[in-house]
């Protein structure tokens, strides 16, 4: 089965990725705004724990949409199945959320340009509250980890630091920077 296989680095600036990225022939998108809104239907104090076959719901309004989107993280939280679909009622859609058990946990904004490597997805996300990140994203069935350490090694070649390497999705950063304050 495919899945969603992704790797996210923390970065000082987007400058030099883009300089370099773009030599390689990507084009980036212009920037968009991402404003997510995560649902779950656990306690929070468990927000941080993974669990495989777990089920996160978000809403997510950008350019004039409204997408509802279920991740179920399999191996780690970087790997997993993604199902999205757009809708036209956010309201409606939270309340459906909220019958069927699940509630808001987190809110994550972002600005994200995008542009495409080979079968890559690049992301470059400054996220509110967090930061600087690059993130590849490949729809794959190939095993993750070699998935994973392939896309390190392409971002080892832009001149990304592999000890920056962040192992968790922009909620959970969200969350654990929100526990600790």
């Amino acid at each position: 089965m495919e899945k969603e296989v992704e790797i996210k680095v923390k970065v000082e600036s987007f400058s030099q990725l883009i300089e370099k990225l773009s030599n390689f022939g990507c084009k980036f998108t212009d920037a968009i705004r991402q404003e997510d809104r995560i649902f779950i239907n656990f306690p929070d104090n468990e927000f941080a724990e993974f669990k495989a076959g777990v089920n996160f719901l978000r809403i997510r309004k950008s350019e004039g949409k409204i997408l509802f989107t279920l991740k179920q993280s399999l191996v780690n939280e970087l790997e997993g199945i993604e199902k999205e679909v757009e809708v036209s009622d956010e309201r409606e859609m939270e309340e459906i959320l909220k019958l069927i058990g699940y509630h808001e946990a987190i809110q994550v904004t972002k600005m994200r340009i995008k542009a495409k490597y080979k079968d890559y997805e690049i992301c470059l996300d400054e996220v509110e509250g967090l930061g600087s990140f690059i993130e590849l994203e490949k729809i794959t069935d190939e095993d993750s980890e070699k998935v994973q350490s392939e896309m390190m090694g392409f971002l080892k070649n832009l001149g990304v630091k592999e000890a920056d390497r962040v192992l968790n999705g922009y909620d959970t950063l969200v969350w654990l920077k929100n526990s600790q304050a």
